[in-house]
């Protein structure tokens, strides 16, 4: 009897599968195919923020699929890993899977899935309870018994590319197609008024999965991707009885690295703390200064040296005089000699810089050595071990310690150049993708010029709104810290605004939510309302001449309230003084009478936040109506 108890309890414990073998070479040569999921992230395995998200979500019964050839160091990782001992984990491997669909194959094969399953890459980030999205998907399977998935997208800003047609009050899926630019709908889903057209959903590698999606990959050996999976269902949806669903997450953060530009994107949002808990003070030993910077432990650092803002010096470095860092992450163990530069690079563990050294846009791996005088520019990739001679010259290069095909440029024994055009043995399906030098970021390219993939790499390109956002935060951050003059402000706002092609509505609503966002999470917490309020208004009385510069019609009033209610919704200190910031920033003459009382009774936008926020300027509205009653009546006594 003991024993049935003990199988039914099995049974209903909650699973999760990480598959951390991704089956692409985007990090090559910087980390090997099979160890993509150790690509340090912030000097921390990538491999560690998925299991972290398991272990803050109560998961502990966890099924990782690795390659056999890292089955060791997955087991080591996993067991020398603090806070990651109550996990209970099942390693399964096999050197016969080429594709995510053999991975869940290999799944059913195996007969490890007891019950409904939480389904993710070893490449995700961020925070996201996963218990109520599970206890969704099983209220969901008991009115829909086809049920099979629920993907998990992240609510976006922008335009994804990715379009999804789904039902209006389940969110079932409808349509799906990740096809850039225009595609071909049909037409009982455009002329159907309960089906909604989402375009703005980043996707996060995440998946509520009952037990007969194994089956079902087991049954079509034509699914070899999720995206495979997801067409064959709609198309056979009647001869499969399967149904697939999505859950958007609204608040929090969830991303997926799975290539240098999104490395990029996420290592940016972890130093900006939208990623917090999982930011570099609670995860690793770091202590965190003003400008996230993050010093590690042990660090020996020059009077002379210059560390930057979005910086992070892992644990033992050392830094020489007169070096420069800046927005970069440097790994634990690094040696960085004398008037080294530094800037949107990363550096892994074990690196040694010498004197008068450039590296900028570059990603360096681990145990290299760059000796004197040497430049390492335009997003150059060296793989583990590299030596670089002095006085060497590299852009846009990717650089492996041996001659893998016997084909490769010989700069030393211990560096040499990879051409894919000289690779005849190259796979050609999965192209080896390097970076592009791009102002302040580093982008995907493909090693062939055809135009299918330049439409491609322009797809992987960050987003630029982000970029322009980003920039105007560190340029209000740099001009309110160094007294930079406002016109030199305007002028790189507009330098900003041009380079990413943002038009000038977007221009004035995210300089405003830049302006509203000025301190880190830390700050925030460390103030209470007073103090918040009589810092955000000396920010706002400094940059009083920008906001004149840009705020100068009804339009653009309406884009600085919009933004202002878009940063209070999701800062609490800023809902609390709201009517405050309005008030103070129609007194000097930046929003306008009628602007305020237009947006007041905007009636389209009902959301519950929406409406206690006009409700709050309540007080400020009336007092607005009656200032004009009695300039009215004041201005008819004139004429009288």
């Amino acid at each position: 009897m003991s024993s049935n108890n003990t199988n039914l309890e099995k049974q209903d414990i909650l699973q999760a599968v990480v598959v951390a073998s991704f089956f692409h070479k985007n990090f090559w040569p910087a980390v090997d195919k099979d160890h993509s999921c150790f690509v340090p992230l912030v000097n921390k395995p990538l491999l560690y923020y998925a299991l972290n998200m398991l272990d803050s979500s109560d998961i502990t019964e966890v099924v990782i699929f690795c390659s056999s050839s890292t089955a060791d160091r997955t087991k080591s990782f996993v067991r020398d890993t603090p806070g990651f001992h109550r996990l209970n984990v099942i390693y399964t491997s096999s050197d016969t899977c080429r594709s995510f669909g053999d991975v869940i194959r290999h799944l059913d094969s195996c007969a490890l899935i007891r019950n409904d399953f939480v389904l993710l890459w070893g490449n995700v980030v961020g925070k996201l309870s996963l218990l109520p999205l599970v206890k969704s998907f099983k209220d969901l399977r008991k009115k829909d018994k086809g049920a099979v998935m629920t993907l998990v997208y992240q609510q976006g800003d922008a335009d994804t590319g990715q379009t999804l047609v789904l039902s209006s009050q389940t969110n079932r899926i409808l349509f799906h197609n990740k096809k850039k630019g225009k595609i071909n709908l049909p037409l009982e889903l455009v002329l159907n008024e309960s089906v909604k057209i989402r375009r703005d959903l980043n996707e996060t590698n995440i998946a509520i999965c009952s037990t007969a999606v194994p089956p079902l990959f087991a049954d079509n050996f034509d699914f070899q991707t999720k995206d495979d999976f997801i067409k064959g269902l709609l198309i056979n949806e009647e001869i499969l009885n399967s149904t697939l669903y999505v859950h958007v997450v609204q608040d929090g953060y969830v991303n997926e690295v799975f290539d240098w530009p999104s490395y990029q994107k996420v290592t940016h949002d972890i130093l900006h703390r939208w990623t917090y808990p999982q930011v570099p003070e609670i995860i690793g030993k770091y202590s965190l200064r003003y400008g996230n910077i993050y010093f590690g432990d042990n660090l020996k650092l020059a009077l002379t040296c210059d560390v930057g803002n979005d910086t992070v010096i892992g644990s033992d470095s050392k830094l020489g005089n007169g070096t420069r860092i800046l927005k970069s992450v440097i790994g634990k163990n690094c040696t960085i000699s004398d008037n080294v530069t530094i800037e949107n690079s990363y550096l892994f563990d074990g690196v040694t810089i010498k004197n008068n050294c450039v590296i900028k846009f570059s990603v360096i791996g681990e145990n290299c050595t760059i000796k004197e005088k040497s430049e390492i520019s335009d997003s150059c990739i060296l793989g583990s071990g590299v030596l670089i001679e002095p006085n060497t010259v590299l852009q846009q290069h990717r650089i492996h310690s041996s001659n893998l095909n016997n084909k490769m440029k010989k700069l030393n024994s211990k560096a040499f150049i990879y051409n894919v055009e000289n690779d005849s043995d190259s796979d050609e399906e999965q192209e080896v993708n390097g970076l592009t030098y791009r102002k302040r970021s580093l982008t995907v390219s493909s090693c062939s010029s055809s135009d299918d993939d330049n439409s491609s790499i322009a797809a992987s390109i960050p987003d630029d709104t982000c970029m322009f956002y980003s920039e105007v935060v560190d340029s209000l951050i740099r001009g309110f810290e160094d007294h930079v003059h406002c016109d030199n402000l305007i002028l790189e706002i507009n330098s900003s605004r041009y380079a990413y092609n943002i038009n000038y509505r977007e221009a004035n609503f995210h300089m405003i939510r830049a302006m509203l966002t000025l301190n880190s999470k830390a700050e925030l917490e460390a103030l209470n309302q007073v103090r918040y309020y009589t810092q955000l208004l000396s920010k706002l009385d400094y940059f009083l001449p920008v906001l004149k510069n840009y705020i100068k019609n009804i339009d653009s009033c309406e884009d600085c309230l919009s933004a202002i209610e878009d940063v209070a919704k999701g800062e609490e200190l800023l809902n609390t003084v709201v009517v405050k910031v309005i008030h103070h920033l129609y007194d000097v003459n930046i929003l306008s009478e009628e602007s305020i009382l237009k947006w007041h009774k905007k009636e389209e936008d009902t959301s519950q936040f929406a409406k206690n926020i006009r409700q709050k300027t309540n007080k400020l509205i009336e007092w607005l109506k009656e200032a004009e009653e009695e300039e009215s009546e004041s201005d008819e006594d004139d004429s009288s």
